[in-house]
């Protein structure tokens, strides 16, 4: 029986190479592209050439931040504050263990150069001592950030063990005591006990507001501008709907708490405000980059910047459990705020 298993799948491998050749040999290239930015920096203008550098080191360096709380526990930085370490051997441990994890990232580098060097473009041939050393520069680059956020990750648990440590008086306590918006809100959303959290937020801003300055400014004119706007929007309104199903969410576990204390309701009107946060911000930029742009016309503008205001205030008003009805509110709002952009120009 295993002889016949075996001759079976002699017999399919003709048939799986060539189902699956194409599919690693396309793998293989995709791969090949990770190492494309550092190499063909050295190409470009310095400014273009060094901002694409740049970029690529820091997104490649993005793993250690993402992981500095699990390669550093806060236990673990306690710890190491007690033990007779140097500064320069903590720094050596950190460039250690960067250079571990972005490990596989070299093994790309490494099949990205052999990939160029079997193809030879012209381009690469011509370039080719300096892309590789822009390429090894990249990686080493990438290492020290990550080393740098460790260190980071680090020291900040040694700064809040010391503000811990500190005492204070009574009255300084209560001083220094949070408003219930801070403490319900604000607090939980900085320190991630929300998801997103306020840092994922603000990055959800600015990647609105960069749609945004490329709409407006026509960085990309291949890409018309319905689609920008479409793009523009359906971001904001993802942000503000994600927002609203944390918020309430976050409420209603403090519910019972919050019905025992004798607290004003103020806090609960400044919730929903927040959850409109995030699109009034960006909108706000949209309007401004189009106003500073190309001549635009006047109705369409008044109608988006309304739209901008008018969507989020609409979504709040509905809570997020009814599923149908926020998602027939996102599509209509959408579907405006994306016509009404694609008209902002003749």
């Amino acid at each position: 029986m295993l002889r016949e298993l075996l001759r079976s799948l002699t017999r399919a491998l003709p048939i799986v190479a060539g189902v699956a050749g194409p599919i690693v040999i396309a793998s293989f290239a995709l791969l090949a592209w990770a190492g494309v930015a550092p190499m063909k920096a050295v190409t470009l203008p310095w400014r273009s050439g060094a901002s694409l550098w740049l970029v690529q080191a820091m997104l490649a360096a993005w793993p250690l931040w993402a992981l500095r709380r699990r390669l550093l526990p806060e236990a673990w930085c306690v710890q190491l504050r007690c033990l007779p370490f140097t500064t320069r051997a903590l720094w050596g441990s950190d460039v250690a263990v960067s250079a571990v994890v972005l490990a596989p990232l070299a093994g790309l580098y490494a099949l990205s150069v052999a990939v160029f060097a079997l193809h030879r473009p012209p381009w690469w041939l011509q370039a080719m001592p300096w892309a590789l050393a822009s390429l090894a520069g990249s990686w080493i680059a990438s290492c020290l950030i990550g080393a740098g956020a460790l260190a980071w990750q680090r020291r900040s648990v040694g700064v809040r063990a010391q503000r811990t440590m500190r005492a204070q008086s009574p009255e300084v306590l209560l001083a220094a005591r949070p408003g219930a918006f801070a403490a319900l809100l604000w607090w939980p959303a900085w320190r991630d006990a929300l998801t997103p959290g306020a840092r994922g937020l603000i990055a959800g801003v600015v990647a609105a507001i960069a749609l945004a300055a490329a709409w407006t400014q026509g960085w990309w004119p291949i890409v018309p501008g319905a689609a920008w706007a479409l793009m523009f929007s359906m971001l904001a309104i993802a942000l503000t709907e994600r927002l609203q199903r944390t918020m309430e969410s976050h409420l209603a576990a403090l519910a019972p708490w919050l019905a025992s204390l004798p607290a004003s309701g103020g806090w609960r009107w400044r919730a929903r405000v927040a959850i409109c946060a995030p699109m009034l911000v960006a909108g706000a930029a949209a309007v401004l980059l189009v106003v500073a742009s190309r001549p635009w016309r006047a109705g369409p503008l008044m109608a988006f910047a309304l739209g901008l205001v008018a969507a989020p205030a609409a979504m709040t008003s509905v809570p997020s459990a009814h599923r149908e009805a926020h998602v027939a509110l996102w599509a209509v709002c959408t579907g405006l705020l994306t016509a009404f952009g694609s008209e902002l120009w003749n």
